[in-house]
């Protein structure tokens, strides 16, 4: 979707200003107020306590009783590359239904702001974080639970008042061709319903928000990392002066300005590119039931892998005041700790460059989607064999952390799974030897993709709604 210049300078402004109508004493407060307002209980059930939900019997899968929701199989995924075949079995979420991510936006005092919700979710570190105006998957707002209409949903029904409209995958390691749509519009002139769980905050508010830990929800996160802030006439000099932009943010900026073929690689390069790392990889993927795959034990409390690593699923029962449905329970997926997204950013001819690399997963509609520079759990993998892993604990004169945050996975689906969001700068005299499926790339590059289905991951989006002007 292309933006027109208007709309274009409206949200790289606001993404470049951490001051609205509302201040960050504000916004504390408020988000204290929600935490405290309402009664929240988690409580881990084993499976058989399930209400609602449907073992069979033959596969071991569980499924919803509606037919709705979500179910979680058994999956065998294989990947062959230069005949080089790798295969293994898991778990899997399969939801085959495209959710609906939103953003209502407005401008007030002329800038823009977005309208955020205080979100309780049964798998959230802190169980409120800042989360889009409408989150919710077709189930949800098709109220398959019985419960309560999804608030302002009709405003993301009406498609001539949107200025982002995308879809995007989840995490490709644990859902089966899942996605969602993610979605920016323009709240209408007449008087939009206020209600206490919604506040109006710029993006660079969020941006900035993202630094403390477990406040900003992975679904706001991923609306935010897939937006394309360049527009016709946009000049990061100019921006600069006005705002008061400088330091790394300045480099930011002038990463999202620049023309598109000014990178190490032109953009039709990285095309080609992308495209023949998909065409480069045979994937096979077969359902084969969780009672099935190898390597995983079944149990009455929890389904786990053998050695302990990547993920375990367990059942909850949940009470929770103000929500669409005041009790269920389902099942959840935990990610273990110690999980890492790292982008590495080095200047590159004057302007500022992100390692990006194509990564293959299970769980994928096409085959491959550009990820952080590394993606993983160290504790699972032989550190050795992720190329450029040693960047999360080096430490020298030469590179310098930009952000770091402990930042949570959608916790609608997992629970306790965060994962630490780390940008790390490498002084541009440095030489950084580029390995297999990676590349640099201009900020414009990767939003300018960004705009098209299938090619930035969940995992990349994250981390860049964290790459913001407004650093320093």
């Amino acid at each position: 979707m292309q933006m027109n210049n208007s709309i274009g300078a409206l949200l790289i402004e606001s993404a470049c200003i951490d001051e609205g109508v509302h201040s960050y004493h504000e916004i504390h407060d408020w988000y204290r107020k929600i935490r405290d307002k309402y009664q929240y209980k988690v409580t881990r059930i084993p499976f058989s306590k399930m209400t609602q939900w449907h073992l069979n019997e033959n596969s071991g899968d569980f499924s919803h009783e509606s037919g709705g929701f979500f179910s979680v199989r058994g999956l065998q995924f294989s990947c062959e590359i230069k005949g080089q075949k790798e295969t293994w079995q898991q778990p899997i979420i399969d939801q085959p239904e495209i959710g609906i991510l939103g953003f209502a936006t407005r401008t007030i005092e002329g800038v823009l702001h977005l309208l955020v919700q205080a979100k309780m979710e049964p798998g959230n570190s802190n169980l409120i974080q800042l989360s889009p105006t409408v989150q919710a998957t077709r189930s949800n707002y098709m109220r398959l639970h019985g419960g309560r209409p999804t608030r302002y949903l009709e405003l993301f029904l009406d498609t001539k008042s949107l200025i982002l409209d995308q879809l995007h995958s989840e995490q490709g390691t644990k859902y089966f061709k899942k996605r969602n749509r993610n979605m920016i519009c323009i709240a209408p002139d007449n008087h939009l319903e206020e209600h206490d769980e919604y506040l109006w905050l710029t993006l660079g508010q969020i941006s900035k928000l993202c630094s403390h830990e477990n406040m900003v929800h992975l679904d706001t996160r991923s609306i935010l990392g897939g937006i394309n802030y360049y527009y016709e006439g946009i000049n990061n000099q100019n921006i600069e002066k006005k705002l008061n932009i400088c330091g790394y943010g300045a480099g930011v900026l002038k990463s999202i300005c620049c023309d598109i073929n000014s990178g190490t690689h032109q953009y039709q390069d990285i095309i080609h590119w992308i495209t023949g790392e998909k065409f480069s990889r045979r994937i096979h993927q077969e359902f084969l039931g969780l009672s099935n795959i190898e390597d995983w034990v079944c149990g009455e409390n929890e389904i786990a892998q053998i050695d302990k690593k990547y993920f375990s699923i367990y059942a909850v029962s949940v009470e929770a005041e103000n929500r669409e449905v005041s009790s269920w329970n389902q099942p959840l997926i935990h990610t273990h700790k110690g999980g890492v997204y790292l982008l590495i950013s080095q200047e590159i001819d004057g302007i500022l460059h992100f390692l990006i690399q194509c990564r293959c997963e299970p769980g994928l509609i096409d085959v491959v989607e550009l990820a952080p520079t590394v993606q993983c759990n160290p504790k699972n993998h032989d550190q050795l064999n992720i190329p450029y892993s040693e960047y999360i604990s080096k430490s020298s004169d030469a590179s310098k952390v930009v952000f770091d945050s402990i930042l949570a996975e959608e916790g609608g689906r997992f629970i306790d799974s965060d994962q630490r969001h780390l940008i790390i700068h490498i002084e541009k005299d440095i030489n950084i030897e580029i390995v297999g499926s990676y590349r640099w790339m201009t900020l414009r590059q990767i939003q300018e993709i960004g705009r098209y289905s299938n090619y930035l991951n969940i995992e990349l989006r994250s981390i860049l709604s964290c790459v913001s002007p407004l650093l320093q």
